[in-house]
């Protein structure tokens, strides 16, 4: 009886743990449009990966796209592989998409910061 109730105890515990909120991501705010028929928000944070050309997306809603800067044209691929980048807008802002989402994000920001 009492292993059925500590049992019980400890999984109520882990179910309140499940609506802890993670800290935002560091990083620079960027337009982005999650979904199909989306309008751009700068709702995204750029999160730069030390050591590397790695960037990761992250969306308002906790997903995320890991992507990696191609060092010849400094446009985003994506470094998972699973879906390909299409790029719809080149010029001072680069805008492309990645499945249903789509990114408006800065030259600027995506050059790769002097060490």
């Amino acid at each position: 009886m009492s292993l059925r109730i500590s049992s019980a105890s400890v999984a109520l515990a882990l179910l309140g743990a499940c609506g802890d909120t993670s800290p935002a991501p560091e990083g620079e705010a960027i337009a982005c449009a999650i979904g199909q028929g989306a309008d751009f928000a700068e709702d995204c944070t750029l999160e730069r990966v030390a050591g590397g050309d790695a960037v990761i997306l992250h969306h308002p809603d906790g997903g995320f796209r890991r992507m990696r800067l191609d060092p010849a044209t400094g446009v985003p691929v994506a470094a998972d592989g699973a879906e390909s980048v299409v790029i719809e807008q080149t010029g001072d802002t680069l805008q492309f998409a990645v499945g249903g989402d789509r990114y408006r994000i800065a030259r600027g920001t995506l050059a790769t910061p002097a060490p």
